[in-house]
């Protein structure tokens, strides 16, 4: 038996099921604060888990920042162990195998490749990857060779709701078009989170969602892309530019050099020398001889809080001259 052998109102279901959670797994909708709660609670519970304290934060970004303030001072175990896969399994390899195994395999082949989603795939790899470049710079800071098992840790912990697109897409038509409604309960758990959810971090005893982006930009042939703004960006400001599927590696750099030389600015003791508008002009503090003194301009976006730092020379006295000069490419 094969997708050649489905009904034509069959057929025309599959066009619609994954459109129903294309929709829901890449939202640019604020998320409901109680609806995600309780999606998250749902499932600690299936896990037979204890329910965790549940933070809810703008971006995957401010995930890994709230992350970041703990573990920089040892406090991981206010976090508690990640809920990785093997977890996960009891809710989405359950469902598969009590699902799938009642299908005919020649069956289960046909219909797999019909459900699969390379948008949402994307999606998840360009931030995933642009996320861990940045955070790797961090974490080898503070924790040296050590800073490996710490990311690795973090994404183990994170469920993605545009990765569970194809496979819930897939369930929820085998579900009810080919009537294993038994199993119904099963699916809900999971479209309630990817419905209501954005990226979270599952730990033993906190829980951290992401809100969804606020936008999704692809060109035609459906690929995440935009040409001189952000092709994903969330309502705290944090960006990522793609060209055509592909990182744009220059501004991408540039955010990995604000993240890195902002923490740098956390932990040493700095100086402002000078402030104009949302610059700041600072100074780090040379407190050893060893230490090479540094100057930094600083801006915070008034409407977003985004953060820029840019390493600038030690001959500015003034904010605007530093402005002046960054903004003419550093000449």
């Amino acid at each position: 038996m094969s997708a050649d052998y489905l009904t034509p109102e069959q057929r025309a279901f599959i066009s619609r099921y994954r459109e129903k959670w294309q929709h829901i797994g890449l939202s640019t909708e604020r998320i409901n604060q109680q609806h995600a709660t309780d999606a998250v609670r749902a499932i600690y519970t299936a896990l037979e888990l204890t329910e965790p304290e549940i933070i809810i934060v703008d971006s995957p970004n401010a995930a890994f920042e709230y992350i970041w303030d703990l573990l920089k001072v040892n406090s991981q175990t206010i976090l508690g162990d990640a809920i990785d896969s093997s977890y996960w399994s009891r809710i989405y390899s359950n469902l598969q195998s009590d699902l799938l195994v009642r299908l005919p395999v020649d069956l289960q082949t046909n219909l797999h490749s019909l459900f699969d989603n390379h948008l949402a795939k994307e999606y998840a790899n360009l931030l995933q990857d642009q996320l861990e470049t940045q955070w790797r710079n961090v974490f080898e800071q503070h924790f040296g060779r050590r800073d490996r098992h710490f990311i690795k840790n973090i994404f183990s912990s994170c469920r993605k709701p545009e990765i569970l697109i194809a496979g819930g897409s897939y369930f929820d038509f085998c579900i009810h078009s080919l009537n294993y409604h038994q199993f119904k309960h099963k699916l809900l758990i999971l479209e309630e989170f990817v419905k209501n959810c954005g990226w979270t971090f599952f730990f033993q005893n906190i829980a951290i969602i992401s809100n969804h982006s606020t936008t999704i930009n692809i060109d035609s042939n459906n690929h995440i892309h935009a040409e001189d703004t952000p092709a994903i960006a969330f309502t705290d400001g944090y960006n990522l530019y793609a060209h055509h599927g592909e990182l744009k590696l220059e501004r991408t750099r540039q955010l990995i050099d604000d993240i890195g030389w902002a923490h740098l600015l956390e932990k040493m003791n700095t100086v402002e020398i000078d402030s104009w508008e949302e610059y700041k002009l600072l100074r780090i503090v040379r407190e050893r001889i060893n230490v090479q003194p540094m100057q930094f301009l600083k801006a915070t976006n008034p409407n977003t809080g985004e953060v820029r730092v840019s390493r600038v020379s030690m001959r500015f006295a003034s904010a605007i001259e530093a402005v002046r000069w960054v903004n003419q490419g550093r000449t």
